[in-house]
């Protein structure tokens, strides 16, 4: 399945926070840790979207997937000199996720990246879950930290991939 990746208008912030919200039960369906719902809100989308923050998946003019990204997360990693891309979030459609979403979304992480001039991308996933560290692992990213927080999120692996 071909999509198009375009930046997200406030219209489809419901679509967004839907996804998420959907995200999370079939995560925890599957007893894998996840943030708390609730962490992503429509007033939190849509002040992302209006900083130009989040991108939307459209297949046939249907949001199938989103994802925020960011050039810096220091609620998440130390601050470096090293031009990076920050995926703070990347979901798709459950019924469209074994088309190889996810892939296409994270392959269009890369060309942003590049076209912005940065040399790493960087995500984290919560530390125990397995499944999907390996799934970041085959799409070319490595483990290079972890980082526990004093709130009440999970600890989390960092990973990066470089682009050169």
């Amino acid at each position: 399945m071909a999509v198009t990746v375009e930046r997200a208008v406030l219209e489809q912030a419901e679509d967004i926070v839907q996804m998420h919200w959907d995200a999370e039960d079939w995560i925890l369906a599957r007893e894998l840790d996840a943030p708390a719902r609730g962490e992503v809100s429509l007033a939190d989308v849509r002040e992302q979207i209006e900083s130009g923050e989040w991108r939307v998946a459209l297949f046939a003019g249907i949001v199938v997937g989103a994802l925020r990204v960011l050039r810096s997360d220091p609620d998440v990693w130390i601050e470096d000199d090293i031009p990076a891309a920050y995926v703070a979030r990347v979901m798709t459609d459950r019924r469209h996720a074994s088309a190889g979403l996810g892939a296409q979304l994270l392959r269009w992480v890369d060309e942003h990246a590049r076209s912005e001039e940065a040399s790493v991308v960087r995500l984290e996933c919560v530390e125990t879950n397995a499944r999907l560290r390996d799934y970041y692992e085959e799409q070319g990213f490595f483990l290079v930290g972890r980082r526990d927080f004093e709130v009440e999120w999970p600890s989390v692996v960092l990973m990066e991939k470089s682009l050169r």
